[in-house]
């Protein structure tokens, strides 16, 4: 992060700029109704044409809009009320799919509320100082000196990748008298993978005439939400790579429940699992006996996430995870293992074994993983290395194509890895043109940004 200090002054003051109004822009968005809009619409155009009509129709136009502006404003400004707020939220959501979740609503006021509705506020998106002042905007380099220099576009970019949800609509609630709990429910959509905090639901309380409306504070606990990443429908899966022998069954291929069929019963062996103990066998003969099961063979595949990708490829990086999402919620872990890989300061490793809530945990993982400012894929080549013997093969996914992950591909490889490489890009042709500088020894499956799900049901690879 660059000192603050640096920042040029006119930076500083573009930024305090677009600080300001776009704290302004929701308070009156939330606050003025459609009606108070066309309102404050039709009340200059009245003004101006009023010398015309003094007397007229416009006259009376003019006199009624203030009146009702004037009330509306009062009502709204004094219009009291308390609730209490209790969200029932689940613990996981999918970033783009609407979420619907139940909210009880107690009056603890004494009089009636009716017509309210609940609006749940998105937490601060306003960019920093400092990520207004040295962020780029992806295509910033091809707009104009004047946009470039003000930063209008880098600063509704910056906001979009922040706003972490989007309400869906704002039914109105039924009449709630003094002392009453309801039960309704809400609808948001999140906008990308990680952790949301909800903490700030208001309830809103329109006038008479349906002009403005006040947005009270209300008494409600924080709630949080683990966003999964969102995932893509992928084709049928044919993955490299043949079965290897898991030896010894369910406890050394790391699996859940019984694997391989039972065939007999022996005697007790240190080391065997207590929960293959045969009890009526050792009731009946005075020592240990433990059920003996067939040895398995299982697939067991490295999943492989490039996690280096600078700030301006933040996009790219989401995508890329949205697929290693979509692989680990597709590959049928019933009959396979699977181990996630990248570096997160340092080497990680998740191995998940058949069953789906192992599934689960590794989607809750991919939720938080970021992208990292250095680039190791040395210690990433050696990760992957390190498992090569375990592993049946390893499904590569960068962001992005260079030497370096050229190199990573090659070296694996080299190692006698099966391999399948998927790379996301944001324009094809200048990836394309990467490739033939650096050509990987195996094919690589290119998927635009933003055509995701259109491309991975494609088969051109490159």
């Amino acid at each position: 992060m660059e000192n603050v200090r640096k920042v040029p002054l006119f930076r500083r003051w573009t930024h305090k700029i677009y600080h300001r109004s776009s704290a302004i822009t929701p308070f009156f968005t939330h606050r003025i109704r459609p009606a108070g809009i066309l309102l404050i619409l039709l009340l200059p155009a009245a003004w101006m044409l009023l010398p015309l009509y003094r007397l007229g129709p416009l006259f009376q136009l003019r006199g009624l809009i203030l009146v009702i502006l004037g009330v509306s404003i009062l009502w709204a400004f004094f219009r009291q009320a308390k609730v209490r707020i209790q969200r029932d939220l689940p613990r996981l959501a999918t970033a783009g799919e609407p979420l619907t979740y139940r909210v009880r609503v107690k009056n603890l006021g004494k009089l009636n509320l009716a017509g309210t509705s609940l609006l749940e506020l998105t937490p601060d998106n306003r960019p920093s100082l400092e990520s207004f002042t040295w962020s780029r905007e992806p295509g910033e380099e091809t707009r104009n000196v004047f946009d470039r220099t003000l930063g209008y576009y880098r600063w509704e970019w910056l906001q979009k990748s922040l706003t972490l949800f989007k309400q869906k609509g704002m039914p109105p609630l039924p009449l709630i008298k003094p002392g009453q709990q309801l039960s309704t429910t809400l609808t948001i959509t999140p906008r990308k993978r990680g952790v949301i905090a909800l903490r700030d639901i208001r309830l809103c309380l329109p006038d008479p005439f349906g002009v403005f409306q006040r947005c009270r504070k209300t008494e409600s606990s924080p709630g949080k939400l683990i966003v999964l990443p969102h995932r893509y429908r992928l084709p049928a899966l044919n993955l490299p790579g043949n079965a290897r022998f898991q030896l010894g069954g369910e406890a050394a291929s790391n699996t859940v429940g019984q694997s391989g069929d039972f065939t007999s019963v022996r005697d007790y062996r240190p080391g065997d699992p207590l929960r293959h103990i045969h009890w009526k066998s050792w009731a009946r003969t005075g020592k240990p006996i433990v059920k003996e099961y067939q040895d398995v063979f299982f697939p067991r595949y490295g999943l492989v996430l490039d996690t280096f990708a600078p700030t301006e490829d933040e996009d790219m990086f989401e995508e890329a995870v949205s697929v290693a999402a979509s692989f680990a919620s597709s590959i049928d872990t019933r009959e396979t293992l699977l181990d996630l890989m990248f570096i997160r300061d340092e080497a990680f490793v998740f191995s998940a074994g058949r069953g789906e809530e192992r599934v689960d945990k590794m989607l809750e993982i991919l939720a938080g993983v970021n992208c990292e400012p250095v680039s190791d894929f040395h210690a990433l080549q050696k990760l992957v290395l390190r498992y090569q013997d375990e592993l049946t093969a390893c499904i590569c996914i960068f962001t992005g194509w260079c030497e370096q992950r050229r190199d990573t591909v090659t070296r694996l490889q080299r190692a006698g890895m099966e391999l399948k490489v998927i790379s996301v890009c944001r324009d094809l042709e200048a990836a394309r043109k990467e490739h033939v500088s650096f050509p990987a020894p195996v094919p690589v499956k290119w998927l635009r940004a933003g055509h995701i799900q259109e491309d991975l049901m494609t088969s051109a690879n490159s």
